[in-house]
């Protein structure tokens, strides 16, 4: 589809603000919060993403109008990925131009990911007010380079990008419904409740462990647990707990995860940028198993701003048979309305109120 017949002639007279936001969760969410935000106060948003990204499935593009760009990841990419990069990069930065000219933007928000990359050209070439936003302790490589070329720059928590001001991530609406820690845990009993995702697809490692380490305290202190399994491994996961003989509510996906916190003494989870950020706002104890593979290890770093304050525990993935059966077997309620307390006292500002003050200013 031409860029033209993707604007349409009334969006081209409305439109002022642009985000770019492609790849996964931890971009896009955090450019749908902003854009839900900014829609709300009367801005048009055209969003940049690319043809097959995770974006296609989670913007809603009747809310939004959406251009794809060309251009995909090379980072761990192979050789000749690599080698036809800088293609990709000019046709993907002249159709970012066409897009901005035609929607008439006048600020561009960048969430990070290989899409910001042509968009953020684009935009320095238009002379088009440039954002980045970045959601990890330790930044991305592109909004490490674009932080040296934006106008303003925002992070999510403190880390090196240049003259960044720490706002925290974007998140969504629902979750500023979680109830106070200190409201939350008045006159709770009963068995300790355990929340488990290991983000929207699940984790498998997760799944095939965590139901044997659990069986191990459930015997001594029973548990009541909600594991989101994914998909695929939803019959695999409500099997294997059946067989551990612990109480599990197994979800293919959560749809309310603001209820889910409300109702949690504890999570367990990777540490994913957003993870950490809901964690945060919502107020809530957790015990984070930072993925090993995550891209310079920066799912350690995020878990540390809760571990840090005394918010989270932080197990190594190669640790956890080992040391999710201590911690969980000296933890008790008491010791999570502590931990989530601790961690609400991180949450200081609203992110999407930040950015929207800056784009009023820049508009006028």
């Amino acid at each position: 589809m031409r860029i033209e017949e993707t604007c349409g002639d009334n969006f081209i007279k409305n439109i002022n603000i642009s985000i770019a936001a492609a790849g996964t969760g931890g971009h896009i969410n955090p450019g749908i919060a902003v854009a839900e935000s900014l829609q709300k106060k009367g801005y048009t948003i055209l969003w940049l993403g690319t043809p097959k990204g995770m974006e296609n499935r989670l913007v809603d593009k009747k809310k939004y109008k959406f251009s794809p760009l060309s251009i995909s990841g090379f980072r761990k990419k192979g050789f000749f990925r690599k080698i036809f990069m800088p293609f990709m990069l000019t046709i993907s930065t002249f159709q970012a131009i066409k897009a901005l000219q035609l929607s008439k933007t006048k600020i561009l928000i960048v969430m990070g990911g290989y899409v910001s990359f042509p968009a953020a050209l684009a935009a320095k070439i238009l002379n088009v007010r440039l954002i980045v936003h970045e959601q990890n302790s330790i930044p991305g490589f592109t909004n490490k380079i674009l932080s040296h070329i934006s106008n303003y720059n925002f992070s999510a928590f403190t880390n090196n990008i240049k003259n960044a001001r720490v706002v925290g991530n974007p998140i969504r609406n629902e979750i500023r419904k979680v109830t106070n820690p200190k409201k939350r845990f008045l006159n709770r009993r009963g068995p300790l409740r355990i929340l488990v995702f290991g983000g929207s697809l699940g984790a498998n490692f997760f799944n095939h462990n965590l139901p044997s380490i659990l069986e191990k305290i459930n015997k001594k202190n029973k548990l009541s647990v909600i594991h989101q399994s994914g998909e695929n491994m939803f019959d695999f996961l409500v099997q294997n707990y059946k067989e551990k003989n612990i109480k599990a509510e197994v979800k293919k996906y959560i749809f309310d995860m603001d209820k889910k916190y409300d109702w949690a003494d504890i999570v367990i989870a990777r540490s994913g940028a957003l993870t950490v950020s809901e964690l945060i706002q919502s107020g809530t104890a957790s015990i984070l198993i930072p993925f090993p593979a995550a891209v310079d290890d920066h799912q350690y770093f995020n878990a540390k701003i809760l571990e840090e304050k005394d918010a989270a525990y932080i197990i190594r993935q190669r640790d956890l048979n080992k040391k999710l059966p201590i911690y969980l077997a000296k933890l008790d309620r008491k010791k999570c309305k502590k931990m989530a307390i601790n961690a609400k006292s991180l949450h200081k500002l609203d992110p999407c109120k930040e950015i929207f003050k800056l784009c009023e200013s820049l508009i006028k």
